[in-house]
């Protein structure tokens, strides 16, 4: 039962959307997952590593005939983002993504704070998470 409970916490902290800033969206961004992160801050990112990202998204009305956007519902779009492995350890700051569309109009905008870290130091994280505290 126990390990069903551990199984449990770990997948919804994997997709529990992080805490995010939104810096000026055309959409109404509903929710920023970031793969190892939930609603705790920092959002620790591991150098070296690609790192899942999905967005979710409620879009404007399209211009055209044919909208390729559902607007009655979330829309998602999953991108992979590189962590450098030359940046600084343990460093904090902010992670802003713009994203544009095809006329240059930036219909996606978000900012959360991170925190760098080392493969080790994820795995302790990892391992300090299933620990039973009771």
């Amino acid at each position: 039962m126990l390990l069903w409970v551990l199984l449990l916490l770990r997948v919804t902290s994997v997709v529990s959307s992080v805490v995010f800033e939104d810096c000026g969206s055309a959409y109404d961004l509903y929710a920023v997952n970031i793969e190892g992160c939930g609603m705790r801050l920092p959002c620790y990112v591991t150098l070296g590593e690609e790192v899942p990202v999905n967005l979710e998204f409620r879009a404007e009305q399209c211009d055209s005939v044919v909208c390729p956007v559902q607007t009655d519902g979330l829309t998602s779009f999953y991108s992979v983002m590189t962590v450098p492995a030359n940046m600084a350890l343990n460093q904090r700051g902010f992670l802003r993504w713009r994203i544009y569309n095809e006329r240059g109009v930036r219909v996606l905008c978000y900012s959360v704070l991170v925190q760098t870290q080392s493969y080790l130091q994820k795995r302790m994280r990892s391992q300090y998470h299933f620990i039973d505290h009771t």
